[in-house]
């Protein structure tokens, strides 16, 4: 990839990870309209200097020279990473309006899905397998209308959207660390398969190690590329209401999934909803919000007797296997081999031990 002066300028700032976010950005404005790179940090010492410090300073006087750039453009390049900085024409105009946007973001994949419509759906790691169901369906059907979806690298939620979305390509992931430092390490083989199909990002180089800091900064990214955002499940106190924070001051569209009550990993989304979140139990939701009139695009399940009379009994709630068949008057045996069979056709999941709950109310 070919890049002009200043995505130069700003990859090589950006090389310098004991420089702060804010000075390099000071320096990118110093020094951007300025030819003889290495004079002008020179005549600027003093300001320089009161920045980043002496030691700072002499580290970019070191590395003003073609040889240190190239340098860092190879590596970039044998990465296999692209680098999208401010200058680029590919940078996400939404993103570059927020009031931190990042210098640049190290990318694999295909870049172009940064010009798409994009919508992020995050959630928790240790999300009940209800909430699991619910951002399958979610991701499923807005990927299915045209939007581009944006989650992080994480367990639980994130996983889910990454490996639903995966099958059209229209997904991003955004990690907190480097991409060659994919955090859990057991989504790594899940995150390279994102960047061969759809777009990896991070504002981090390749070799940084992700920092616990770094995973709500992260978040502004998820929040700043993304016309809306869908809260599926989320504690009082987690990195999803960290996303959700940042889509309310950018002025971002926020939509949440509500919980019954004692339920802690959907807490966050209750409390997002009475603060003003657009309160989404369905897909249809969100289509409708933005003026997009889905079809649907499956024919009408079947259901047997016995499928229809649980269907019946868990509408009022979550129960416990032995509850359905009291209720239904079937015996156990009926019960769980008609259960799988809901489960495949995504009607009911798990929402514990032997106790199953409906992924969405639906008549029958």
């Amino acid at each position: 990839m070919k890049y002009d002066e200043k995505e130069l300028l700003i990859i090589w700032l950006d090389s310098f990870k004991d420089i702060e976010y804010k000075h390099k950005r000071e320096l990118f404005d110093l020094l951007v309209d300025k030819t003889d790179l290495k004079r002008n940090i020179e005549i600027n010492r003093r300001e320089i200097s009161a920045a980043i410090g002496e030691t700072g300073y002499n580290a970019l006087v070191s590395s003003a020279n073609k040889d240190y750039l190239k340098d860092t453009v190879d590596k970039l390049a044998a990465a296999g990473e692209k680098a999208i900085t401010l200058c680029s024409e590919y940078y996400p105009e939404l993103l570059k309006a927020i009031s931190d946007p990042p210098l640049a973001l190290y990318a694999r994949g295909n870049i172009e899905l940064l010009k798409t419509r994009i919508f992020g759906i995050v959630g928790s790691r240790k999300s009940l397998p209800f909430s699991l169901s619910i951002a399958k369906d979610f991701a499923s059907t807005l990927s299915d209308n045209g939007f581009t979806l944006v989650t992080g690298t994480a367990e639980g939620v994130d996983a889910e959207v990454l490996k639903t979305a995966l099958n059209g390509g229209a997904i991003i992931s955004v990690a907190a660390g480097g991409l060659d430092n994919i955090y859990p390490s057991a989504n790594a083989a899940l995150i390279e398969k994102i960047a061969k199909n759809g777009l990896v990002i991070s504002e981090q180089r390749e070799d940084v190690k992700p920092m616990p800091y770094m995973f709500p900064v992260r978040n502004r990214i998820i929040a700043g590329l993304s016309r809306g955002v869908l809260v599926v499940s989320g504690r009082l106190k987690s990195g999803t209401m960290y996303t959700a924070e940042y889509c309310v001051e950018y002025g971002r569209d926020l939509f949440a999934v509500p919980y019954s009550v004692g339920i802690e990993s959907g807490a966050g989304s209750n409390e997002l909803i009475k603060r003003g979140a657009t309160l989404a139990d369905c897909p249809q939701d969100i289509l409708l919000f933005y003026g997009i009139d889905a079809e649907k695009k499956h024919e009408e399940t079947a259901f047997s007797d016995t499928e229809r009379e649980i269907i019946s009994t868990l509408k009022d709630g979550a129960l416990h296997i032995e509850k359905i068949a009291e209720k239904s008057g079937k015996q156990i045996y009926e019960i769980t081999s008609a259960l799988t069979v809901l489960e495949i056709k995504g009607v009911v999941c798990k929402n514990g031990i032997n106790t199953y709950g409906l992924i969405r109310n639906r008549e029958i």
